[in-house]
């Protein structure tokens, strides 16, 4: 619904409720209320049945008016360009092709509805996006369908108790990687902090449910130093 549909309802509403306030409590526009001879209780019952609507009314406006994450959808991501004989290896040797975001945004751009709920870590001049971030260090862009190969060949496990340095891997509703980060810190009662970049966007530190990529995230920890994969250049 437009808001400015809500904002007329709201008038209305409020209107309505100034009419039966003026009606129940001033004896000379006692002649407005519809029905002229009811009692008291009658004309402040009708009072309250208009409240109702107006508050209903204003909580309705509010959500409207109120700033709404965007999505993903709505950030967009930039338009990727190929590497040519660039791959990235896996731990076992199996090549994935890169490729690079064909242009960054200003440094320090927060989504709309987002500010104050990310810090800004940087990074947006890295022409990677998120998956390129964790796993080539920011040069490159990594397909999010090559995710779980990744973490299958480069021996990493899921765990329920994230560490710092640990992956945070979002899935889609049909189970593919859509976003992934590097934990950075935990603390008290499941507090975790989480690093990533939002496409062609800057690098953000922030909660696991600070994001507008999925509602579901997991955990994964891997024996090996660090997350890069092995860059080839070459045939």
């Amino acid at each position: 619904m437009p808001v400015w549909i809500a904002l007329l309802a709201l008038i209305t509403a409020a209107s309505v409720v100034a009419f039966a306030l003026a009606a129940a409590l001033l004896p000379g526009a006692r002649r407005w209320w519809p029905l002229e001879s009811s009692s008291p209780g009658w004309r402040w019952g009708g009072v309250l049945l208009a409240i109702g609507p107006m508050v209903a009314t204003a909580l309705l406006f509010q959500s409207l008016a109120a700033p709404r994450p965007a999505t993903m959808e709505e950030i967009g991501i930039a338009q990727t360009i190929d590497v040519p004989g660039v791959t990235v290896l896996t731990d076992r040797g199996t090549p994935i092709r890169v490729k690079r975001l064909s242009a960054a945004v200003a440094p320090g751009a927060v989504p709309d509805g987002y500010v104050g709920r990310l810090i800004v870590a940087g990074g947006a001049d890295a022409l990677s996006n998120c998956h390129g971030w964790v796993f080539t260090d920011g040069e490159f862009c990594v397909d999010g369908a090559r995710v779980d190969s990744i973490l299958r060949e480069n021996g990493y496990t899921p765990v329920v108790d994230p560490q710092p340095s640990d992956l945070i891997v979002y899935r889609d509703h049909d189970g593919v990687p859509s976003h992934t980060g590097i934990v950075q810190a935990t603390g008290k009662k499941g507090f975790v902090l989480v690093e990533s970049k939002w496409g062609q966007l800057d690098v953000y530190w922030h909660t696991p449910a600070d994001q507008g990529y999925a509602d579901h995230w997991e955990y994964w920890r891997s024996p090996r130093a660090g997350h890069r994969l092995d860059v080839h250049v070459g045939p």
